[in-house]
């Protein structure tokens, strides 16, 4: 039970993250590729890519070497088979 009570305050701060700064979602995947295995591949790939660009910039100098929040918003989004 406290399990999907935590996951509930995630995701509403989630979402509260996105309205205090206009985010928006980009379209959703086809259904396959929101499939519970599928997304959490998906989710990791991204991930993996989002990070490896942040550490790329980084290496030219630009940025602090984190990724941008909303690709990690965006990636929270995948994860849970939203987008």
């Amino acid at each position: 039970m406290t399990d999907e009570i935590s996951q509930m305050d995630e995701d509403n701060a989630w979402r509260k993250d996105g309205e205090r700064h206009g985010w928006t979602l980009p379209p959703k995947a086809a259904w396959p590729l929101r499939l519970p295995i599928v997304r959490a591949v998906r989710a990791a790939w991204l991930d993996y890519q989002v990070h490896k660009a942040a550490s790329e910039w980084a290496s030219m100098g630009i940025g602090v070497g984190g990724p941008n929040q909303r690709d990690l918003w965006i990636l929270y989004a995948v994860a849970r088979g939203w987008c």
